[in-house]
């Protein structure tokens, strides 16, 4: 995973580029979130990775930003469904772009998927919506429309 991580952080800019094209594609970031209440009972920081969606680059700001679409039971006291978090581009964990099948990133996505049994890979892609995991990470087409990223999105660990 730490390998993923890594991989994310230096394709962040290919991430820009996506959202910059927009059109339609649902667009991912994965945020870790300390649980205050797990981090209690356990006496030391326990970790929740989350994905967000409907992602947008904010140029001035020199931030993500991006919205809840589900969440844990245990996380609905400090946040809600649709709620935009400001994100510092060193915070995300990992990045994913959905077009039409195609994955772009999702590198925590993949490592996950290598460790599902090879007969349940079928149902793993048609589970988060991939029919192709693209090798490279900038989108097939450029066209400087600014439209940021769908908002619908699917649950995906």
């Amino acid at each position: 995973m730490e390998a993923a991580y890594g991989r994310a952080s230096e394709t962040l800019e290919d991430l820009k580029r996506h959202l910059d094209v927009g059109d339609g594609r649902l667009c991912s970031v994965k945020l870790r979130f300390r649980d205050p209440d797990e981090s209690d009972r356990l006496g030391e920081d326990s970790f929740v990775f989350l994905w967000l969606g409907s992602v947008r680059w904010h140029d001035e700001e020199g931030i993500f930003s991006a919205e809840f679409f589900e969440l844990p039971k245990e996380f609905e006291k400090w946040h809600h469904v649709g709620e935009r978090l400001g994100i510092d581009p060193e915070d995300v964990f990992d990045w994913m772009v959905l077009d039409d099948g195609k994955l772009y990133g999702g590198w925590t996505l993949r490592v996950g998927r290598d460790r599902v049994p090879k007969e349940e890979r079928d149902e793993y892609d048609s589970y988060i919506g991939v029919s192709r995991y693209m090798h490279g990470t900038l989108p097939e087409e450029q066209g400087r429309t600014n439209a940021g990223c769908n908002g619908s999105q699917r649950s995906v660990t």
